[in-house]
């Protein structure tokens, strides 16, 4: 659209992106930006016009694949171009830099948006909200620890699909006493992270092995526990049956449900069934 200029969204950006993003009331804090940020300070995209932020759209890479969200673009310049030239621009970055596999989480009116770019369906993801019962200290459950992340990454890449080891580290920065793992004789079977405000907790990445529900649920009393919450929030994949099964039992409210989507090549699509909830929508 001309008189819009497309280019990387900066620390000085965050107040108008959080103002943006809080017209669709996504949530973002100033610590979420700084985090993509710190994570892919060149795949973050913002586009202005006349000096104001008018658009933003944030990228995460994990090798080969990258994670592309936050897309928003002010209401009255919607439909005229604007997000279709950032997400060019991105899509231009990372294959500029190697990356051969995009994926995003697609709400569900976005969807036509982003298969006239070129992405393909591929599962949806269910957004819930729930009461915690009280946690409880789990016999196997622990803090992580640093020299955890490399065993912890090999086995996230098995269901997500790449190494987040970069992430993780950061998570385990920020939420030292709600990153917590289980471990069974010197074996890592899992790990979920909680992110705490309050009385809330938002919860992801959780990611167990397949099979090991009781690893997933003594992981979710653990995180209650130590965050000392009595509300949640996850977003987790449909394609997961035990995680359909718990929230059910546990009675959360589905709130909404995004598209899962992916561009390039798709070879990285992971095991949805070793993902209990994603790290946040914007970043797998």
């Amino acid at each position: 659209m001309e008189g819009t200029r497309i280019r990387r969204l900066e620390e000085r950006d965050i107040d108008a992106a959080i103002a943006l993003t809080d017209l669709e009331a996504w949530g973002y804090t100033r610590e979420d930006f700084q985090r993509l940020l710190a994570l892919s300070p060149d795949g973050c995209f913002a586009a202005e016009r006349y000096g104001r932020v008018v658009g933003v759209l944030t990228t995460t890479t994990y090798d080969d694949l990258a994670f592309l969200g936050a897309v928003i673009v002010a209401p009255e310049l919607r439909g005229k171009g604007v997000g279709k030239e950032m997400m060019e621009a991105a899509l231009a970055h990372l294959r500029a830099t190697g990356v051969r596999t995009v994926q995003l989480n697609a709400y569900l009116n976005a969807i036509p948006f982003y298969e006239r770019l070129g992405f393909h369906r591929e599962y949806e993801v269910i957004r819930w909200h729930g009461l915690a019962k009280a946690g409880e200290r789990v016999r196997g459950i622990r803090p992580v620890r640093a020299e955890d992340l490399t065993g912890l990454a090999r086995m996230d890449a098995k269901y997500f699909g790449a190494n987040r080891q970069k992430l993780l580290a950061r998570l385990a920065k920020e939420f030292p006493s709600t990153f917590l793992v289980a471990e069974n004789r010197g074996r890592l079977r899992g790990f979920i992270v909680g992110n705490p405000s309050g009385a809330s907790c938002e919860i992801g990445p959780w990611v167990v092995e397949p099979g090991s529900r009781r690893v997933a649920t003594d992981l979710y009393r653990a995180l209650i526990d130590s965050a000392g919450a009595s509300q949640v929030a996850l977003s987790g994949p449909s394609q997961n049956g035990a995680l359909l099964e718990f929230v059910s039992e546990s009675r959360f409210k589905e709130v909404f449900r995004a598209l899962r989507m992916w561009w390039g090549a798709n070879e990285f699509p992971g095991d949805p069934a070793g993902l209990w909830a994603v790290g946040g929508l914007e970043k797998g």
